[in-house]
């Protein structure tokens, strides 16, 4: 076990230079900084990353979330003058080490209220408080103001349902995290509508592709990030278990994302032209978007899978083999509907 918890924090420890170094190029990607200014930043993030993976994986979750989410959106929004037609436009620029600072203070308040509440779930509610604050500051120099509204008309409803159900149904802190990482790339998306955000023009340069494939990325990331959301809703309510937790998850994202489309479809054809998301020129676009939502519901739930047998096979198996039987041997069809008629 010692041994287990040693490779372990090697694993996380690696994780984090890896982590810290992405930042570290992106950063002299898109700032004009010189090499100590860049370097102190990437110091300085793997530092308060390993401070706070000392404390505990929900410090460094939290720790990880704010600073990302807190960086890329005040950098969004503020970290170059932008043409807007929003009403809600600012015309203050940050430069690297303001947006930076900040979002250090940001992450050194998160740790002191998850130190200070006393509160059973204050995880989930420090998730949504950042969220708020994410979404405000992305509610500022937004490119096209109308597709915005259009966008949030999706977001507003699906936080408020989540939160709706808390006290009925609570999640687990892993999946809050991963709904959380979700809405974040779906309101920067919206910030800048799909088609134009800088990640996946910085994509197009990269690959030499001619379209930006950043709504790709998201439609991926929604298999990717719900399935196991799904598949905890699936296993506590509807009591599935085997192949059935791990496959239904899959359907349900992709009969989600077929809805989706169908939406997407609709407002279209009442509103015109290429709205919201759009297709950019593509016919196959609800297809591949579809698609991208199944491989990483399909990835999720290998991943989920290979999680329970690594540390449990026998589990796993016998559950797999068991959700194979046929629990009830009497057929449905006619045979019900006879006894519904006869009230049996």
């Amino acid at each position: 076990m010692e041994q287990e918890v040693k490779k372990l924090n090697y694993f996380v420890i690696l994780f984090l230079i890896l982590l810290s170094a992405i930042i570290y190029y992106f950063i002299d990607f898109r700032y004009d900084l010189n090499f100590i200014s860049t370097f102190s930043i990437f110091l300085i993030s793997l530092a308060l990353f390993i401070y706070s993976y000392k404390k505990s994986p929900y410090h460094l979750s939290l720790v990880i979330l704010t600073g990302l989410s807190i960086f890329l959106s005040l950098g969004m929004s503020f970290g170059a003058a932008q043409t807007t037609d929003s009403p809600l436009n600012i015309p203050f620029v940050f430069n690297i080490w303001t947006i930076f600072l900040i979002s250090l203070f940001a992450c050194i308040l998160m740790l002191f209220l998850y130190e200070k509440l006393k509160l059973e779930d204050k995880y989930p509610l420090l998730l949504l408080i950042l969220f708020v604050v994410v979404w405000i500051i992305l509610a500022f120099n937004v490119k096209y103001y109308a597709d915005w509204k259009m966008e949030n008309w999706l977001t507003i409803p699906a936080v408020a349902i989540i939160l709706i159900l808390y006290k009925w149904f609570k999640l687990s802190n892993i999946s809050y995290t991963l709904i959380f990482i979700f809405m974040v790339l779906h309101i920067t998306g919206s910030h800048y509508t799909y088609a134009e955000v800088p990640f996946g023009v910085w994509m197009q340069s990269f690959l030499g592709v001619t379209r930006n494939h950043y709504d790709r990325i998201v439609h991926f990331a929604f298999g990717l990030l719900w399935a196991y959301p799904v598949r905890e809703i699936v296993k506590r309510i509807g009591q599935l278990k085997g192949i059935w937790a791990i496959w239904i998850p899959i359907e349900l994202v992709l009969a989600l994302s077929c809805i989706y489309e169908l939406m997407e479809w609709g407002v279209a054809v009442i509103f015109g032209g290429d709205v919201g998301i759009g297709s950019q020129g593509d016919v196959w676009d609800a297809q591949k978007d579809m698609l991208m939502a199944g491989i990483g519901s399909i990835i999720a739930m290998l991943i989920t899978s290979g999680f329970i047998i690594y540390y449990n096979s026998k589990y796993f198996w016998n559950e797999f083999k068991e959700s194979l039987k046929v629990k009830d041997k009497e057929v449905l069809g006619e045979r019900a509907l006879a006894k519904l008629r006869t009230g049996q």
